[in-house]
């Protein structure tokens, strides 16, 4: 991170490693990985339960009335943990059915972690969260067998003008 948080700029890639340090330091989380959601476990298998952040939204350079240019990052995160198929031992159905429904729950706390993290620590970097975040359930049906939230949000990052002649 910056050593002096109120004169640097914070890059992308500034961004992803506080993302990672929170999984990191998460109880819950065993992994993160960044990139298009088609590259998760291609190179290597991810540790459940896992964050991953990709883009898919566009991010914008903000132009204000002054002329300022303000990037803003728009991601989709994903918190997912492994599905236990095994016998229905609550003998019902749907997500209660295996672990799908604690995972649900966990995963959605753990998304709110995060963004309570992002909101209380991440304004020393200069970086605030855009609007409200949209949370969706992710329910997977493909071999991984994985469930868990995705949030969708916008990051204003500050931006001090480049002192570089172009």
């Amino acid at each position: 991170m910056p050593t002096n948080p109120v004169a640097n700029i914070i890059t992308l890639n500034q961004i992803l490693k506080l993302m990672s340090d929170f999984s990191l330091a998460h109880p819950q989380l065993n992994d993160f990985g960044f990139g298009q959601t088609s590259d998760i476990g291609t190179s290597k298998q991810m540790d459940f339960a896992y964050m991953w952040a990709t883009f898919e939204n566009d991010s914008l350079f903000v132009i204000s009335p002054n002329k300022s240019i303000i990037p803003e990052l728009s991601f989709t995160l994903l918190f997912v943990d492994k599905i236990n198929n095994q016998e229905n031992v609550n003998n019902t159905n749907g997500e209660n059915s295996n672990n799908g429904q604690e995972i649900l729950s966990d995963m959605f706390l753990v998304a709110q972690d995060f963004v309570t993290e992002v909101v209380a620590t991440w304004s020393q970097y200069g970086v605030s969260i855009i609007g409200d975040i949209s949370a969706f359930p992710l329910q997977d049906e493909t071999d991984d067998s994985c469930n868990g939230w995705g949030i969708r949000m916008t990051l204003r990052l500050k931006y001090v003008t480049c002192d570089i002649p172009i």
